[in-house]
C-alpha cells in the first residue's frame, strides 16, 4: 500500500525542518519520503490532498489512565490525598473487565479524534486495554500498575508478567507492555523492588508516579529519610529506561539522579494544577538536559485528553511562573509532545517526527479554520493557536484511523452504550 500525502506544509520537528509546500510518501506503514511536492503523482494506491493542512507527526501522550475516563468530573475540586482515598480508589473497586475495556476505547477515541498517536497507561484490568488498543488501532504502551505491601502486590505482578507474555509486540508494534509501581506511598519496597526485577528480567521499561505532591515527599523523608527519586534508584527502578510522571517536587540532587539515569519526565500541568499539588520545575530540568515529556494524565484529574491543550499550557505556564517570555519556547513545547515522548516511550528509531525511514505516525490540522488564519509561523499556530479539533484526519502505522474527522476503527455509539451499561453497574 502506497499513499502520497501532497500539498501539505509539513512540520516535520526534525530539527525544526518546515516545508511550506510538501509531500510525504508512506510505502507500506514506513514514511519513505519528507520534501517539496512530487511532481509524479502516479502509482500511488491513496492520494490525500492536503492542501490548507498542517501536517505533522502525531502526538504523544507519555502519562495517561484511559480507563479513568469513565470517572471524568467525579470528585472536583480537591486534593490529591482526598480526592484519590475517599473518591477514586472506592469508585475503582467497583469496576470490572467490561467496565476497563469500554473505557480504553473511550480514551483512545477521544485522543485520536484530538491527535494523539501514540500513549502510555498504566492502570489494572490491563487485558481489557490492550483488547481496546488493538481494536483502535493505536500505539500505546500498557502497565498492570503494581501497588500492595508484604504480600498483597504478588497476584498483581503476576498479571503483570503474564500480560507482557501475552500482549508485548502485538498488533506488530502497536503495543509495548511495560511494569509499573504506582507510587512510594501505595507501593512496599519489596514490591517496587519486585518491579524492577521484572522489568529487568522482561527487557522493558517502568511507568511510575514521582514525587507528585509535598505530601509524598514529606511522608517519604520522614520514614525513610531519602527521596522517592533516591529510594527508587536504590530499590533499581532506573536501572532500566523509566517514564516518571510529575516529578513536582525535585531536589537538584534528585535532577541530577534523574538525568544520571536517563530517566524521562512526564509533565502533566492540567492535572498538577486542578489538584493543586504544584508546579514542576521544567527550567531546572531542561537545564539539565533532562528528557521532559508531556501527558494528560487521567480524564478524571484533567478532565480532558487533548495534548494541543497540555502542550500550550506547558508553554505558557512556566513563562508567567518565572516571568520569562523566552522560557520553553514554541519548539520546545512541541518537541516535548511528539519527538521527546517517543524517546520517553522507548520509540524514538519509529515515531515522534515526519521523517524517511520512521513510521507513518501522522495527523492533518486544518490551517483553513478562523482561529488558525494566517498562519505566520506554523510552529506558533500548532502550540499556540491550534487545539484537538482541528485535527481532521490521523495515520498510525500507515492506516487511516480517522478521515474528514471520522473515526474509521471504532464505533462511537457502541461505546457510548458500553459506557452507559459500566455507569449503571458502578452506580454513578
Amino acid at each position: 500500500m502506497k499513499t502520497l500525502i501532497d500539498h501539505g506544509l509539513l512540520l516535520t520537528v526534525d530539527n525544526g525542518k518546515i516545508i511550506p509546500d510538501g509531500s510525504v510518501i508512506i510505502d507500506d506503514g514506513v514514511i519513505s519520503y519528507v520534501g517539496e511536492s512530487v511532481q509524479d503523482k502516479t502509482g500511488f494506491d491513496r492520494y490525500i490532498d492536503a492542501r490548507g493542512g498542517i501536517v505533522m507527526p502525531g502526538l504523544i501522550n507519555t502519562h495517561t489512565h484511559s480507563p479513568m475516563t469513565l470517572l471524568r468530573g467525579c470528585g472536583n475540586d480537591l486534593a490529591l490525598d482526598e480526592w484519590l482515598n475517599h473518591h477514586i480508589f472506592p469508585l475503582e473497586d467497583k469496576l470490572d473487565d467490561e467496565a476497563v475495556y469500554y473505557g480504553t476505547l473511550l480514551g483512545c477515541a477521544e485522543v485520536i479524534a484530538s491527535g494523539t498517536t501514540a500513549f502510555a497507561d498504566m492502570y489494572f484490568f490491563s487485558e481489557s486495554s490492550a483488547k481496546a488498543v488493538l481494536e483502535a488501532g493505536i500505539k500505546a504502551n500498557i502497565s498492570r500498575c503494581v501497588t500492595g505491601t508484604h504480600n498483597d502486590y504478588k497476584k498483581r505482578l503476576s498479571e503483570a508478567r503474564q500480560l507482557f507474555k501475552d500482549y508485548h509486540g502485538a498488533g506488530k508494534g502497536l503495543l509495548k507492555i511495560e511494569h509499573s509501581a504506582h507510587a512510594v506511598y501505595t507501593c512496599s519496597r519489596e514490591a517496587i523492588r519486585a518491579v524492577a526485577e521484572a522489568a529487568q528480567e522482561d527487557g522493558t521499561g517502568i511507568h511510575i508516579h514521582l514525587s507528585e505532591t509535598m505530601k509524598e515527599n514529606r511522608d517519604c523523608y520522614s520514614k525513610n529519610g531519602k527521596s522517592p527519586t533516591e529510594i527508587m534508584r536504590d530499590l533499581g527502578v532506573f536501572n532500566v529506561r523509566t517514564n516518571a510522571a510529575h516529578c513536582v517536587y525535585l531536589s537538584e540532587n534528585d535532577m541530577d539522579i534523574l538525568k544520571r539515569y536517563d530517566v524521562s519526565v512526564a509533565h502533566n500541568p492540567t492535572s498538577n494544577l486542578k489538584l493543586a499539588s504544584g508546579v514542576a520545575n521544567i527550567k531546572e530540568m531542561l537545564e539539565k538536559d533532562i528528557n521532559v515529556s508531556i501527558g494528560t494524565d487521567g480524564a478524571a484529574s484533567n478532565n480532558a485528553l487533548d495534548m494541543f491543550a497540555e502542550m500550550k499550557l506547558s508553554g505558557l505556564l512556566h513563562k508567567g511562573m518565572r516571568l520569562d517570555p523566552k522560557l520553553i519556547p514554541a519548539q520546545t513545547a512541541l518537541e516535548m509532545a511528539t519527538v521527546k515522548g517517543a524517546k520517553a516511550l522507548g520509540r524514538e528509531k519509529e515515531t515522534g517526527m515526519l521523517k524517511a525511514g520512521l513510521r507513518a505516525d501522522i495527523i492533518i490540522l486544518d490551517a483553513d479554520a478562523p482561529c488558525m488564519i494566517p498562519v505566520n509561523d506554523p510552529v506558533s499556530a500548532v502550540v499556540y493557536a491550534s487545539a484537538g479539533g482541528q485535527v481532521v484526519t490521523s495515520i498510525i502505522n500507515g492506516r487511516i484511523v480517522m478521515e474528514n474527522r471520522e473515526l474509521k476503527t471504532l464505533d462511537i455509539e457502541k461505546i457510548k452504550f458500553g459506557i452507559m451499561q459500566a455507569r449503571k453497574r458502578m452506580g454513578l
